[in-house]
């Protein structure tokens, strides 16, 4: 059993003391990130999500006060902290089982409160926080926040990694439906339940006879006691640390997913190499918190994390040409910003506790509570009023897009002329508008922001067709409930235990009604859906005439089209040949032979082969080149798995086959050559070990998706001839294998110019291979260009990451308010009152 207030206690009270933080850090995790995309489901400004996110913090400002002064004011055979933590659990553990049934917004948003209503009473701000630090003597504080971090980080790391990922899907067990949302929530109950058991049987509170006990509550006595002269001054650290702390909170996790396109699963990853680098380095971080000047090491960690800020901030908008990191780039800011962060905690929560006396913890907790949740909510809803302003004005419109190719590159200069200089007209009235309602921007699919490009992007500000937009997703989350409920209903219908033959008309006559709502639904989205298009058609229209004979001619983007011949050379192999060997094998071979095509897995009579494809010339020396290219293929295949070939076996087969090659103009440059300092670190050390990542690697991959049994499962994509925006495909291909392509359009007629000699046949079947290529390119972030690459609504894109301007302006007011108590302490005003009273027991 654990008793409070000793003057030192062994490692393992510590450890058991920090035990429900691996709840509070679960529990964060769920209501911060798992909520945010259960919320998103209904709400998308950002403005709004703050705002909904933060309507707890208004309750708390009440509640979390409240209850840690009356915490030092009484006193129960049970102790004075835990009534109100295990009463508390009780509450949150059922919100959090009721929360993932909740059918929509209102429903979520009750439940969302309600939890928190009593997690104020029992959370990490509330009288847990004062119970533990009764636990621990203040000269072991240090090495408590040490641990209280380690289990936050590993918690942390199994949410990210086990849990966030799963979010989306959906498993069935003895026929019910359970989806990873439902289990997230439960589990965070399962762990509220066992820290119940774990702090009621385990902790026992020492009576201190404290001299506040029995005070009455009422406004002069609780605002003499938070206000009292001892305990103000040390609310300038609070203040100065909620400031410091200030972050893009759950938009964070939006700037992930939605503005660098991370998965949840790809966002848990970076946050559990993270997490496992915590691992060692919080154990270094821990034995050295006690041995610090704690108010000199907090102001240099201000700093440091200040300075770390800018950095990143520049990084991303100045430095990386997407602005979008790399895993290794989030890992290497992430990292330092973690590691400050978390040596930043271990020193200001012992440093506050210096300053308090026991029996003045929980009302110093009142304190802290109000002025911690105001500045809270203020910065939180700022910086969330921030980036909804900053996208208003540095954005681009929500509205109708419309993306043009010109033929040439054009500086962003030269375009915005044009687009300023033009008359535009509303899509739906054709009425002129603003031309300050009319943006342009040069685009990429890979996120590439240059002031020259080929292909831009116009949008016309269209607030009708934003409430078209907003109508479209309400209606989408109604009808996905309405049918789930109908779906539902049927079933229990069709259930032997339906009910009575009343029950079962009253739910058919339900089932029904839902079923003609979603009808509804789906209709009304229908129409937006066109409305929307036809607004879409109506700007590309308008940016036809505008741009004029600038723009590429549809056929153009074709630059060379011509058939070859490839020679294949079957090898036979001891083994199945392993995928991932394979792509290494084919990559050292390019490297060393400019004519190889490429190399696949075969199944011979008697095993398993690979089929080497190369360029066949008119006149080449074959017995020769299959000899060469034979010692090449198995000194390569040597290095990469040594016993995948015997040597000097003969090949079991070689054949010619007919190529078809294709030269097209793209919108992006298709080798990745703008490599970031970081990056270039980290493929010099990737490079030690044969895994940095090759310039190429897009043209392979499409290559690889290229590849179809029995039509052209040899394919090879390099760039292109000439322009720096173009590549070439070659393929192997078997006439009359393919599905045949129209060529009844513009690039029909310019592959049969270019074919001029070929059946009509092949021409379709190229025809084919450049559809293909257009949409596997696409999905690789490689565009053919085309007069227009795409017109339709699009919604405002946020930049998140203008959080971080607002972020570091507060950081700076924190920073000056360290100063200022250090100047009250040096005066006298301020005194290590809690140190004092330990030092005396």
């Amino acid at each position: 059993m654990i008793i409070t207030c000793k003057k030192e206690v062994p490692f393992r009270w510590i450890f058991f003391a920090v035990l429900p933080w691996i709840s509070y850090a679960f529990n964060s995790q769920t209501m911060s990130v798992a909520f945010l995309f259960s919320l998103k489901k209904f709400v998308e400004n950002p403005a709004g999500l703050t705002f909904i996110i933060s309507l707890p913090g208004f309750v708390s400002l009440f509640i979390v006060p409240l209850v840690n002064f009356i915490s030092d004011r009484v006193w129960t055979p049970y102790g004075r902290r835990k009534p109100f933590v295990l009463g508390a659990w009780i509450g949150s553990a059922t919100a959090l089982a009721l929360m993932p049934l909740m059918p929509n917004f209102w429903g979520l948003l009750a439940v969302y409160i309600v939890y928190n209503i009593f997690n104020d009473v029992g959370g990490n701000q509330g009288p847990m926080e004062p119970l533990c630090q009764e636990i621990v003597p203040p000269h072991q504080r240090g090495r408590s926040t040490g641990t209280n971090q380690w289990l936050g980080n590993l918690t942390t790391m199994v949410f990210f990694f086990f849990a966030l990922g799963r979010f989306d899907d959906v498993r069935y067990m003895a026929g019910v439906p359970l989806s990873g949302e439902k289990v997230i929530y439960w589990s965070a109950g399962l762990i509220v339940a066992a820290v119940f058991l774990a702090v009621s049987l385990g902790i026992k509170e020492t009576d201190q006879k404290s001299r506040l006990r029995g005070e009455r509550l009422n406004f002069k006595n609780f605002f003499g006691g938070v206000f009292d002269r001892e305990l103000w001054p040390v609310f300038l650290l609070v203040f100065s640390t909620v400031m410091l702390n200030s972050s893009l909170g759950s938009l964070g996790n939006l700037l992930y997913t939605d503005q660098w396109n991370y998965t949840k699963q790809e966002m848990g990853v970076n946050v559990v190499i993270g997490g496992i680098i915590n691992m060692f380095i919080i154990v270094f971080l821990a034995m050295a918190a006690d041995k610090l000047n704690r108010m000199r090491a907090y102001q240099v960690l201000i700093c440091a994390a200040l300075f770390v800020k800018a950095a990143y901030f520049g990084y991303i908008n100045y430095i990386l040409p997407d602005h979008r990191p790399s895993l290794v780039e989030l890992v290497v800011f992430g990292e330092t910003l973690s590691i400050i962060g978390m040596l930043t905690g271990m020193v200001y929560t012992p440093l506050v506790y210096d300053y308090v006396t026991r029996n003045k913890m929980g009302t110093y907790m009142a304190g802290a509570g109000i002025l911690g949740r105001i500045t809270y909510l203020t910065t939180l809803n700022g910086i969330g009023l921030f980036v909804w302003g900053y996208a208003l004005i540095f954005q681009p419109p929500a509205g109708e897009m419309a993306r043009v190719v010109l033929r040439d590159e054009t500086p962003q200069s030269e375009v915005s002329s044009l687009v300023r200089s033009a008359a535009w007209t509303d899509p739906k009235t054709g009425g002129p508008v603003a031309a300050s309602d009319v943006h342009v921007k040069s685009w990429m699919a890979n996120g590439v922001d240059l002031p020259m490009g080929r292909c831009w992007e116009v949008r016309l500000r269209d607030k009708a067709s934003e409430q078209l937009a907003a109508e479209k997703e309400r209606l989408n989350n109604e009808s996905s409930v309405a049918a789930s409920e109908e779906k539902a209903l049927r079933e229990r219908l069709a259930s032997p235990k339906a009910g009575s033959l009343s029950a079962m008309e009253h739910a058919r006559l339900e089932a029904d009604a839902k079923k003609s709502r979603v009808a509804e639904a789906v209709a009304r989205i229908q129409a937006i859906d066109e409305d929307l298009a036809r607004r879409a058609q109506n700007l590309q229209t308008q940016a036809r005439t505008v741009f004029g004979n600038r723009i590429l001619a549809d056929g153009d983007q074709l630059l060379g089209a011509k058939m070859g011949e490839a020679l294949l050379v079957e090898f036979a192999t001891t083994a199945r040949p392993h995928g991932g060997r394979l792509e290494k094998i084919l990559t050292d071979l390019r490297q060393e032979r400019g004519d190889i095509i490429d190399l696949r897995p075969v199944k011979l009579d008697n095993g398993y082969g690979l089929a080497v494809s190369l360029i066949a010339e008119p006149q080449m020396d074959e017995k020769r080149l299959v000899g060469d290219l034979q010692a090449a293929v198995e000194r390569i295949a040597a290095k990469r798995d040594p016993r995948l070939m015997k040597p000097g076996v003969p090949p079991p087969a070689v054949r010619r086959q007919p190529t078809l090659a294709l030269d097209l103009m793209v919108v992006e440059e298709p080798l990745d050559r703008r490599v970031s300092p970081i990056m270039r670190i980290a493929n010099g050390v990737l490079r030690l070990f044969d895994s940095a990542p090759l310039p190429d690697r897009r043209l392979s991959a499409v290559a690889r998706n290229l590849r179809v049994p029995e039509e052209t499962d040899h394919v090879r994509v390099y760039p292109g001839p000439g322009d720096a925006k173009s590549i070439s495909v070659l393929a192997v291909i078997k006439p009359g294998a393919a599905k045949a392509g129209s060529l009844d359009d513009a690039v029909g007629r310019r592959l049969k110019d270019l074919l001029a000699r070929q059946d009509p046949a092949t021409v379709a079947q190229a025809r084919a291979l450049y559809d293909r290529v257009e949409t596997v390119g696409a999905g690789k972030q490689i565009t053919v260009a085309r007069p227009f690459v795409k017109a339709a609504y699009a919604p405002m894109k946020y930049d998140y990451m203008a959080g971080y301007i607002c972020m570091f302006t507060l950081g700076l007011v924190g920073l000056c308010l360290t100063f200022q108590f250090q100047k009250l302490e040096r005066k006298g005003l301020i005194r290590k009152r809690g140190w004092e009273e330990a030092e005396s027991l």
